[in-house]
């Protein structure tokens, strides 16, 4: 994911010392109907080949709802609308080959697609797809599986891990 032009300002003053960075993910889920499962949106990243769902960094006062549905249409083509907060989360930290450190403060957001075709988007993913989630693709990660679980229950409030 490139680094946004703010956080590169801030790193030339604090270096590569721990950042704290606002972010979110937008799980798209296309609901079951009939015979049909739930699917979740999903890309592959360019920098490790994992699978995730769509996430990024916020923009400076950026409302974490309208976040996620700008880093869904850019890296998947797709229109979503977020439907609900399904859980906030602060990553470990994250230390990049370069020395950077940082953690993230993810707000998971239930999303659901309204319009547009699914497919690679941007240079930060290199493939993009709709997924039964009773097959997920590998190698996605537990964080992943996790926030999918989150927003999969459409009843709960919000969840936090503990």
């Amino acid at each position: 994911m490139p680094t946004p032009d703010f956080i590169k300002e801030l790193r030339q003053d604090i270096g590569t010392k721990e950042l704290w960075i606002p972010a979110t993910r937008g799980v798209v889920l296309r609901r079951a109907t009939g015979d049909q499962e739930t699917e979740v949106l999903l890309v592959r990243r360019a920098d490790n080949g994992a699978w995730t769902v769509t996430s990024g960094i916020l923009d400076p006062g950026e409302d974490p709802a309208l976040g996620a549905v700008r880093e869904v249409e850019e890296e998947t083509g797709v229109i979503a609308r977020p439907v609900r907060v399904a859980g906030v989360f602060a990553t470990g930290l994250v230390r990049y080959p370069n020395g950077d450190a940082c953690r993230y403060l993810d707000t998971v957001l239930e999303m659901e697609p309204v319009s547009g075709q699914a497919r690679v988007n941007d240079d930060e993913s290199v493939e993009v797809g709709w997924f039964r989630v009773s097959r997920l693709p590998e190698p996605i990660s537990e964080d992943q599986r996790m926030v999918i679980d989150w927003a999969l229950d459409a009843e709960a409030p919000a969840r936090f891990r503990s």
